[in-house]
Formats: C-alpha cells, sequence, structure tokens
C-alpha cells in the first residue's frame, strides 16, 4: 500500500467538499438543521386584531391631538363621533383578544403587547388597588411575557 501524499491528498478532499456541499443543495428543508418557517404576519386573527387594535389607538391620539377636540370649537361634535369609533374599534379588537385562546407564540406576543398598554391603563382608569399583591402579580406576569417574547421575530 503506497502512503498519501499532497498531491493525492488535497484532491480528495475538494471532491469530498464539493460532494458535501452538493448534497446538502440537494437535500430537503426537513433535512437540515433549521427548516425556514413562515412567518405568521397577516395569517392570525389575532394578530390581526392586534394591528387592528394599534390603528385604532394612533387614531385616537391623532384625534384628541386635533384643535377640533377642545370643547367649544365649531367641529367639536365631529371630532367626538371620531373620536367615539376609534374607541369603539380599540374596544372590539380587546374584546376578540381577551376571548381568543393563542394558538403559538406569536399570538402569545401579540396579546401580550397590546395587554401590556392596556391593563396598567385600565387599573389607573378604574381605580384598581394597583399596590395590591393580585394586580401587581397580572401586571408583572403581562410586562415579562411583553419583555420575553421581544426576541421572537
Amino acid at each position: 500500500m503506497r502512503s498519501m501524499n499532497r498531491r493525492d491528498f488535497f484532491p480528495a478532499l475538494g471532491a469530498t467538499a464539493l460532494a458535501g456541499i452538493a448534497a446538502a443543495g440537494f437535500a430537503k428543508p426537513e433535512t437540515l438543521t433549521a427548516a425556514p418557517t413562515a412567518k405568521p404576519e397577516g395569517k392570525s386573527p389575532i394578530i390581526k386584531a392586534r394591528n387592528e387594535y394599534f390603528s385604532a389607538r394612533a387614531d385616537v391620539e391623532r384625534i384628541g391631538d386635533e384643535p377640533a377636540a377642545t370643547p367649544g370649537h365649531p367641529h367639536h361634535q365631529d371630532n367626538s363621533e371620531r373620536s367615539l369609533a376609534a374607541c369603539e374599534a380599540m374596544w372590539a379588537a380587546i374584546a376578540f383578544l381577551a376571548h381568543t385562546p393563542a394558538k403559538n407564540l406569536h399570538d402569545l406576543k401579540a396579546k401580550t403587547e397590546v395587554a401590556n398598554l392596556e391593563f396598567p391603563e385600565y387599573c389607573d382608569a378604574f381605580v384598581m388597588e394597583e399596590t395590591s399583591d393580585e394586580v401587581q402579580l397580572a401586571i408583572s406576569i403581562i410586562s415579562d411575557l411583553h419583555r420575553l417574547s421581544a426576541t421572537l421575530a
């Protein structure tokens, strides 16, 4: 048996490497270490409701900053009606999120993003005992979920 020298070794190594690259190119995604996954954007009704909530919330803030929001302004009534319609859209999105279970982590992240804003404001508006351990636990859980779900794409 003959010993291998550099002239024999490198072509054999190169052929093996090319064969491995070719095999990886023909492999099905399920056989690779990380198969690509579809993003849930636009497919989940929960994510759609989250997007509607933030759109309506932006409308409420924009309408509230208009000069017509001031009582006594000639267009105050119209401004109030548009503001109420935007609030109702927000409330409808919240009601949908409250009664629809999350099916995956992306849905949970979407619900958490809304709850992280809405629950503390709800506690303030309805003078809930924010210092009570029960309310603090709920706020802490929502905050932790929001923080930890930020790593999801």
